[in-house]
């Protein structure tokens, strides 16, 4: 194994679709879950908007650590 290891870093073109195909890899498993949240996750039936003044008093709160 450390033979091909070795082949494919001197290998310049190798070694680009190497790290292209693992990106392309990490990036799927990332992005993938995301197509399907609107299925695992539900919308709470007594859940609103907070006004600019509630959003500010809470701000306020978490600052002072109450």
């Amino acid at each position: 194994m450390p033979e091909a290891h070795r082949k494919l870093e001197r290998s310049a073109i190798g070694f680009v679709l190497a790290i292209i195909g693992v990106s392309a890899i990490g990036g799927f498993v990332e992005i993938a879950p995301l197509f399907t949240i609107d299925e695992t996750v539900e919308a709470a039936p007594d859940m609103r908007v907070y006004t600019p003044l509630e959003l500010a008093g809470r701000d306020i709160y978490i600052r002072e650590g109450c």
